[in-house]
């Protein structure tokens, strides 16, 4: 590849070009020990932690649904004996800049992966004191926000992706936009406790709504800063979040991806006039994440 369109504006504009993970050639499951997120730990506690085969196929159901839907899709180049399923933490795009997100150690090799898909240094590198993971960054019409773990007692957890420092770096390379820091609840071992990222406790819609899981955040002064961004606030319980609920994808302003378990918060967003695209993801979910961790678009279009 030779040139890439880069434009993300926000969340929801019509997606035309997008990486998605992978599940092939990524080794046997992790030893419980070795586990690095909560949901992992509880499926590998427990014997469900899912299969390779069921995980790489639902994945490549996910990319003929997005081919379906007029998205080019690519993949990761595959590197044997790497987890290369979730897309979105190895970097994130904002308007037209890409940055290299900086991963926890254990993901570093997932960008070998994704790198061959854009042309040579196409990217932001993020300075040595900066740790961000993608997941915690969504971006609105007019803001960038942030997932950030604040609390100090939480800082040497596997969960805390993303430092306070990360705000200062986006706010001096997005001086047009506002850059909001979102503190969230941190937790190593329990999923009912802990948002891994942003998008596992809350999602911008396109049609002014946003889906949010109160029990997440840290400050309540936050939650009613996304209050005042939203006309209504689509609540999900911690039990709900802990499912991914949160973790949907904008295909158009009114077009969502979802799972069809997601029952009752399917309807709620029916009823609100969404159009919704079902594709199971019940597998991947095990591993702590869904539609939006497992892509990382590169092209929105108003």
């Amino acid at each position: 590849m030779t040139s890439v369109d880069l434009h993300i504006p926000n969340e929801w504009s019509t997606l035309r070009k997008v990486v998605l993970g992978h599940g092939r050639d990524m080794g046997p499951p992790p030893v419980l020990q070795e586990a690095y997120d909560p949901t992992s730990k509880w499926h590998l506690a427990r014997g469900t932690f899912p299969r390779q085969d069921d995980v790489a196929k639902q994945l490549d159901g996910l990319s003929e649904v997005l081919a379906a839907e007029g998205v080019e899709v690519l993949r990761p180049h595959n590197i044997p004996g790497v987890e290369q399923i979730f897309a979105r933490d190895v970097g994130v795009v904002i308007d037209g800049v890409f940055i290299r997100s900086r991963t926890i150690d254990e993901r570093s090799q997932e960008w070998e992966g994704v790198a061959p898909l854009l042309p040579k240094g196409h990217w932001l590198d993020l300075p040595a004191d900066v740790q961000l993971e993608g997941g915690d960054v969504v971006v609105t019409g007019d803001a960038i926000l942030v997932g950030v773990t604040r609390n100090k007692a939480w800082l040497d957890l596997q969960v805390a992706r993303t430092t306070a420092s990360a705000l200062d770096f986006l706010k001096q390379q997005f001086p047009h936009r506002a850059v909001v820091g979102i503190a969230l609840s941190k937790d190593d071992e329990d999923p009912l406790k802990c948002a891994l990222h942003l998008d596992c406790a809350y999602m911008p819609l396109g049609g002014g709504e946003a889906i949010v899981c109160p029990a997440f955040f840290e400050e309540e002064s936050e939650l009613g800063y996304l209050n005042s961004l939203h006309t209504t606030l689509i609540e999900v319980s911690a039990q709900e979040a802990a499912q991914l609920q949160t973790n949907l994808l904008h295909l158009a302003p009114d077009t969502l991806l979802i799972d069809p378990q997601f029952e009752r918060l399917s309807q709620v967003l029916q009823d609100k006039g969404y159009r919704l695209v079902h594709c199971p993801m019940d597998c991947v979910g095990r591993m702590g994440g869904l539609f939006r961790c497992t892509t990382l678009p590169l092209l929105r279009r108003d």
